[in-house]
């Protein structure tokens, strides 16, 4: 897969929280793919939208691509600024983007 092809993936996904300044919660491999959901991890889970799944290999290149703290990242011309923090949620790890 190419580099690009997984920043493509986190893009979008970045692009979904960004008007109500929510995150994007990445949870860990299960079944070989990823649950992303959109919404604020400190809230009730019931209050995170799902917004489906990608593939482990996608997620672990994200991971591999991006670093935990401040990152900045630019994709098809478009910069994004988020802060990469690993939390405990659904009893699991998962990754969180948040805005910054």
């Amino acid at each position: 897969m190419p580099a690009h092809e997984s920043l493509l993936s986190l893009a979008e996904y970045l692009l979904l929280p960004l008007n109500a300044g929510e995150s994007i919660i990445m949870m860990q491999e299960c079944d070989a793919s990823c649950a992303m959901y959109v919404g604020n991890a400190s809230r009730d889970q019931s209050l995170l939208i799902f917004h489906g799944n990608i593939a482990a290999s996608v997620a672990k290149e994200i991971v591999r691509r991006t670093r935990a703290g401040r990152n900045r990242i630019e994709v098809a011309g478009q910069v994004f600024r988020f802060v990469r923090s690993a939390i405990h949620f659904e009893d699991r790890g998962a990754v969180m983007f948040d805005p910054a």
